[in-house]
């Protein structure tokens, strides 16, 4: 059997400047003219588009769009696209920076050292991002990296920095078994600050991410520190406070425009949060809203 001929690249033949700004950024549409290599910097590639494979030494692994890998330094793979037909190309993003770059990055940020597992893997590693976290912010990195524009070195680097947590993020949540909760738990609480008024249910906001109703509340309170009735509750007095102070509305009627009809019940949960009643909020900004005091109940 012919002995496999595996190719070194190097980062100085991506990166400007290798002792200063390491950090390279593509959109790939992969063919076979790439060997199999081996590089001497960090790279983290997903998939985004189409189907092919991922060849790592003997091992042949199925791709698709939503594969992210991490790819240590002297790891030997290339990836192969399934199709030649211009229509089902395999399309790569890939970030590449040299273990310095990286390791200063994390030493200049506080809580930095966090991520630091993810420059000791030794092995590929593989993921997927269920949720497409991770394929937004190689898309920012990518449009950053294109772009030559005021701060484009700040925001690769901040970019990068996002990207790491978001795949320590996932890795953590592969290892425990569960869905990685970030971007669906941020869609659940867009969905809450946008329609605060409505009626949400436990069982509602758990189908937003799939899952059941006690792992999402554990989740929920992983996320906020709060349960997501307490949550609610904070954004609707929150909005109760900016209506007072704004507005010369009746607090009944801010008390429905909030999501609550139990005129008692709001007076007292606004009272238990801020510390005082709607009607002493108001008046103790009264310097905003000076003729507000004639249209109270």
């Amino acid at each position: 059997m012919p002995k496999r001929t595996v190719r070194l690249l190097s980062g100085r033949e991506y990166f400007n400047n290798w002792d200063d700004f390491s950090i390279f950024v593509n959109r790939n549409a992969e063919s076979y003219e790439l060997t199999e290599h081996h590089h001497d910097f960090l790279e983290m590639s997903y998939v985004s588009e189409g189907t092919g494979y991922h060849h790592t030494g003997d091992e042949v692994m199925p791709v698709s769009a939503g594969d992210l890998f991490v790819i240590p330094i002297g790891a030997s793979h290339v990836f192969r696209p399934g199709s030649t037909a211009k229509d089902r190309q395999l399309i790569v993003y890939n970030c590449l920076t040299s273990m310095e770059n990286a390791t200063k990055i994390l030493e200049m940020v506080p809580g930095g050292d966090e991520l630091g597992r993810l420059l000791a893997f030794n092995e590929i590693m593989h993921y997927r991002d269920r949720d497409g976290e991770a394929k937004g912010w190689f898309e920012r990195l990518y449009r950053e990296y294109s772009v030559e524009r005021t701060g484009r070195e700040t925001a690769l680097y901040a970019g990068m920095l996002q990207l790491m947590i978001c795949i320590i993020r996932i890795h953590e949540a592969t290892v425990e078994g569960a869905p990685p909760p970030t971007v669906g738990m941020d869609h659940v609480l867009s969905m809450l600050h946008g329609h605060y008024s409505r009626p949400f249910t436990v069982e509602e906001l758990a189908g937003e991410l799939g899952i059941g109703e006690r792992q999402f509340q554990r989740l929920f309170v992983k996320h906020t520190g709060l349960t997501p009735i307490k949550y609610l509750q904070r954004i609707r007095i929150q909005e109760a406070c900016r209506l007072l102070r704004s507005s010369h509305r009746r607090i009944h009627d801010i008390s429905g425009a909030v999501g609550y009809t139990d005129i008692a019940f709001f007076n007292g949960l606004f009272k238990k949060i801020t510390g005082m009643t709607p009607r002493e909020y108001r008046q103790s900004h009264a310097s905003i809203t000076r003729t507000a005091a004639g249209t109270e109940d």
